[in-house]
């Protein structure tokens, strides 16, 4: 694994956790939409993470 395809996956995992914590709808998808095209810079398919409803 290539320094920037670490760093790359590490950006990754932080937009997936950023959405996980975020309240509000809009800016969980923002986080979603960031973390897929970071995947999609490390070559990888882009996986499609389902919007949780919040109350």
């Amino acid at each position: 694994m290539t320094d920037q395809h670490e760093y790359w996956a590490k950006r990754v995992q932080q937009e997936r956790d950023s959405a996980d914590r975020a309240s509000d709808a809009a800016v969980r998808r923002i986080h979603i939409e960031l973390a897929e095209r970071y995947s999609a810079l490390m070559g990888e398919e882009s996986v499609r993470v389902a919007i949780p409803a919040r109350n």
